[in-house]
């Protein structure tokens, strides 16, 4: 997937997934480019970690 449709589907900036790559939370196979089972479990992960600190 590419940088854009990865920022999409998490819900997040590009300056986020940007952040998240430098932090090693979400590694670039090549510049830009993510394996969609990292975002996917990424994006689990994400879900969880919201459902923890932001309840609505």
């Amino acid at each position: 997937m590419e940088s854009k449709e990865v920022a999409e589907y998490l819900g997040i900036s590009k300056q986020r997934l940007s952040d998240m790559n430098r932090t090693g939370k979400l590694i670039a196979i090549k510049k830009g480019i993510y394996l969609k089972s990292d975002v996917e479990n990424r994006k689990k992960e994400q879900g969880e970690l919201r459902d923890k600190y932001y309840k609505r």
